[in-house]
């Protein structure tokens, strides 16, 4: 069975959603570089769509109900792949470079990270 982590995450004031995700996806290509075959099996990150660079292109709710900006979501082997991961992120100096690169554009103090249950899919039937 997988282990599946979910983060929120939000810009940094000042960072536009474009700067955002410019930099979150250099950022992701460095970390899997340093990671390498500890890296998730996948890292998917979902946006939220800001057609004038602020505003949430809201269906339901308010803009006050979508102040993150992106979900990002990470698929490990296991448990013990994600722990293995964890370490790599957290040697001294892996995790000065994250810290630095991140105060760039990630609001630390507001992340949110959870772990993941029992997904469900139901697809259109043909």
């Amino acid at each position: 069975m997988t282990f599946q982590v979910l983060i929120v995450g939000h810009r940094l004031p000042g960072v536009s959603s474009a700067q955002f995700k410019h930099h979150y996806e250099k950022h992701m290509s460095h970390i899997q570089e340093m990671t390498g075959v500890h890296f998730p099996q996948s890292h998917t990150r979902r946006y939220i769509q800001r057609t004038d660079g602020e505003n949430a292109t809201v269906l339901v709710g308010s803009q006050d109900d979508f102040d993150y900006d992106v979900l990002a979501e990470m698929v490990f082997e296991s448990k013990e792949a994600w722990k293995r991961f964890y370490e790599i992120l957290s040697i001294e100096g892996n995790a000065k470079w994250i810290q630095e690169d991140e105060s760039h554009f990630f609001d630390r103090r507001r992340v949110k990270v959870v772990v993941l249950g029992e997904t469900k899919v139901t697809e259109r039937k043909v």
